[in-house]
């Protein structure tokens, strides 16, 4: 957490996505529903929740009154702008200097989500439960999210199982759009952790151009040595296993090309 302060009064806020609470997580999704907000609106009603605050009156000349249960403050736009400033870890700047979200999160506020009068299970914090061929699945239909409306239940019915481990998308079907939002954000904060954590595995993963499912395939066969037998085990090996494999592959792979050249 950190502290903002403003005239003698300090409030402690999330200083990235993992601090947040589940409550303060579900705000945030809720506030970026409406997709017509811009990015310092999101920022400050986002704030002004963590402080349980309110702007209560513009005073006029750029000059706005914020109501929090501790005290209330007098601010100037730029001095907003300035405690805003805070919250820019929830933005990415795009090429074009627009702001666009990026959930940065491993924390899964959703391990247990109610449908209805029955409760689905998800995966642990980073998916470090799931296995690869979830995983490539899971890849699969986030392609997809685009273009194909039944996309994100197909995601989530994925890693959401109920008590016996089974599947079912019409559970899926009855979640709030606010849990199936999080969920989606969790995958994309752990696809950012699992990017630096293994460059070489993803190092070719935003080239729009390949068939995400395909690309699996060769990668699943390349793991098992193209051993048809040893393709199940791959799929059923844990994640992590998999990328770690994957990682120390390629950079044995990266060395002896080192070595070959200094043969030259």
């Amino acid at each position: 957490m950190i502290n903002i302060r403003i005239d003698n009064q300090a409030y402690a806020v999330p200083g990235d996505w993992n601090e947040m609470t589940k409550e303060q997580f579900i705000a945030l999704i809720r506030i970026c529903m409406d997709e017509n907000r811009t990015y310092i609106e999101i920022q400050l009603k986002f704030f002004l929740y963590c402080v349980y605050g309110s702007v209560r009156t513009d005073l006029g000349a750029g000059l706005y009154e914020i109501k929090t249960r501790a005290s209330r403050h007098a601010l100037f736009a730029d001095e907003l702008a300035a405690v805003l400033m805070a919250f820019d870890y929830l933005f990415e700047v795009k090429a074009d200097g627009s702001r666009e979200l990026s959930p940065k999160l491993v924390i899964n506020h959703f391990k247990s989500v109610q449908c209805g009068c029955r409760f689905l299970h998800g995966p642990n914090d980073a998916l470090d439960n799931i296995t690869y061929d979830e995983f490539v699945w899971l890849q699969t239909w986030q392609s997809q999210l685009n273009d194909n409306p039944g996309a994100l239940d197909e995601f989530i019915n994925i890693i959401y199982k109920d008590r016996g481990g089974n599947r079912s998308l019409a559970l899926v079907r009855r979640m709030s759009q606010t849990a199936k939002t999080g969920i989606l954000w969790f995958y994309l904060g752990t696809m950012h952790f699992l990017e630096e954590k293994f460059p070489h595995v993803f190092s070719g993963s935003g080239n729009a151009n390949v068939n995400v499912f395909d690309n699996q395939q060769r990668i699943i066969d390349s793991l098992a040595e193209g051993d048809v037998t040893k393709k199940m085990q791959v799929r059923e090996s844990l994640l992590y296993d998999a990328l770690y494999s994957m990682e120390m592959a390629a950079l044995r792979m990266e060395e002896m090309e080192r070595e070959s050249r200094k043969k030259i």
